[in-house]
């Protein structure tokens, strides 16, 4: 695509840039128009539509031809990527029981690193293959395929490799109910009802637990009713959303992301091949920092070409095993004090990293032993930033939003996520060329920023149900303290109207059994 020679070797580094952002350009549109038409046309729809997006996009990407092509085949490609970010997250969480949602989140993401995961070993496994061939005297079969490394096999390969998640995902919507709280808001209470009921009592409508969720949900969508007539721009600026306080989310839910600064495609530079692994990191928490210099921190350890990335491929599990712990912990530590415990965390590594690739810049006869020590905390690193700061940044918005327009509100995380990438992935290299190891130094530093922030501004939202939520952000207060002084008080007068609504339900059933079901 012009970007390397013939070699292999890029000669083009802005141009190898360019194509992997520009997919993140996608993102950002798609990102808007998937939380209009999920919240329009429901979640199941919407994953219709993002599945024929992916689709196009793989086929494009894998038949690209030139510059142009593989241009317009990202763009494509990052549309149907940031439908599925927006609305699975979403739909996840109307689906999910509140003392488990962060849970069943989580899970979401693991088969997300899983995939991750994948293609970086299919990405080691060619490397592999390329250095077997080298060492052969007459070659073998794959290098028809590889022509020495350089041939088009290789990224077409990876690319046409991405339909076969698409195809399950279009089979597991057909296994998935459509979410009954959108089903509520477009005034199909019944279908909502006995979802509810499958979901939580195995079908029981009788349930005392179904019927509370259900009731909530209708409470809450008829007391949001008054706000539907908006856009993205009154939502930003929080023009007529009242009490409910949208502008105020959004700016949660996208700062997080931005501190966060989300990333994906980011190239690991290894000291002999450029290893391609498609990754999500947090770019303000130092994520970036760390992965994409691990392959010179792991050449410092004398770990080199296949070895290098053999262990950039290993880094990836030690992320499945991070989200699995991050799985079974959300909801027990809640969502601050998983934000509290791995700011912390994370800083004092990205310190200790900085001081080792400093160490082994300076005495050059003990670069191994310090380059082996970091590469130790690499893995730490990414083991820690997996269970607490990968999650959230995409759990939290799922829950902040009113059912009326959870998708909408969540396109503005993936928007974070998206500028924040567009950003990071030009300041990082700047940053090392400038100040080099500091570089970790000053995320260290930013970690222990966050805290504060994130005890002033984000209140927990574990445990609590999404409609419940809307409460939280009832306060005229921005600060925690003050929000959960008036939740308290609305969920008490909230709890009392439930309570009158299902007296009234226990009257016309003692009255007239029918008629009981008719209400529900």
């Amino acid at each position: 695509m012009g970007f390397a020679d013939a070699g292999g070797r890029v000669i083009k580094p802005t141009l190898q840039g360019g194509i992997s952002s520009i997919y993140y350009a996608g993102s950002l549109i798609g990102g808007f128009l998937a939380g209009w038409f999920s919240d329009r046309y429901g979640r199941i729809k919407g994953i219709w539509v993002a599945c024929a997006f992916c689709a196009v996009g793989v086929i494009l990407q894998t038949a690209a031809v030139d510059l142009a092509s593989i241009l317009v085949a990202r763009i494509i490609a990052g549309i149907g990527v940031s439908f599925i970010l927006v609305i699975a997250p979403s739909w996840t969480a109307e689906l999910s029981p509140a003392a488990h949602r962060g849970n069943t989140i989580a899970l979401t993401f693991l088969a997300n690193f899983s995939g991750i995961t994948l293609a970086a070993w299919i990405g080691y496994g060619e490397f592999a293959s390329y250095r077997i061939a080298q060492y052969t005297a007459h070659g073998v079969s794959a290098t028809s395929y590889y022509n020495n490394g350089t041939g088009q096999f290789r990224w077409r390969f990876c690319f046409a490799s991405q339909i076969i998640p698409v195809v399950l995902i279009i089979i597991g919507s057909f296994l998935i109910p459509e979410s009954p709280r959108w089903l509520v808001k477009a005034g199909r209470e019944k279908e909502a009802y006995d979802i509810i009921a499958a979901i939580r009592s195995n079908g029981d409508k009788e349930d005392a637990a179904a019927k509370r969720e259900y009731q909530e949900i209708v409470q809450v969508v008829e007391l949001e009713r008054e706000h539907e007539g908006t856009n993205y721009i009154k939502m930003f600026l929080g023009v007529g959303s009242g009490e409910i306080h949208l502008g105020r989310r959004i700016q949660l839910a996208f700062w997080l992301q931005v501190l966060s600064m989300s990333s994906s495609l980011r190239r690991i530079i290894t000291v002999e091949v450029q290893f391609q692994l498609t990754y999500s990191v947090q770019y303000g928490t130092g994520i970036a920092s760390v992965v994409i210099y691990s392959g010179t921190i792991f050449g410092l350890a004398g770990f080199s070409g296949h070895r290098s990335s053999l262990l950039s491929a290993c880094l990836m599990i030690v992320g499945i095993i991070g989200t699995l712990i991050a799985a079974f912990t959300l909801d027990r530590v809640g969502r601050r004090r998983t934000l509290y415990w791995g700011a912390i965390t994370l800083s004092i590594i990205l310190f200790i990293i900085g001081g080792l690739f400093r160490g082994a810049l300076n005495n050059p006869d003990k670069a191994s032993q310090y380059g082996a020590a970091a590469t130790a905390f690499v893995f730490l690193y990414l083991l820690v930033f997996s269970s607490s700061w990968l999650m959230i940044p995409f759990i939290y918005p799922t829950e902040i939003f009113p059912t009326w327009l959870r998708a909408k509100g969540n396109a503005f995380g993936v928007a974070g996520w998206a500028i924040g990438y567009g950003g990071g992935s030009l300041l990082v290299p700047v940053m090392f060329a400038g100040i080099n190891e500091k570089t970790f130094y000053v995320f260290g530093a930013a970690m222990l920023c966050y805290i504060p922030l994130v005890y002033c501004f984000l209140p927990e939202t574990a445990g609590r149900s999404l409609e419940s939520i809307d409460f939280l952000f009832a306060s005229s207060s921005a600060f925690t303290w003050k929000e959960e002084e008036e939740y308290q008080k609305r969920m008490a007068e909230f709890d009392r109207n439930i309570e009158h609504r299902n007296e009234k339900v226990e009257t016309v059933h003692d009255e007239t059994p029918s008629a009981a079901s008719e209400v529900v």
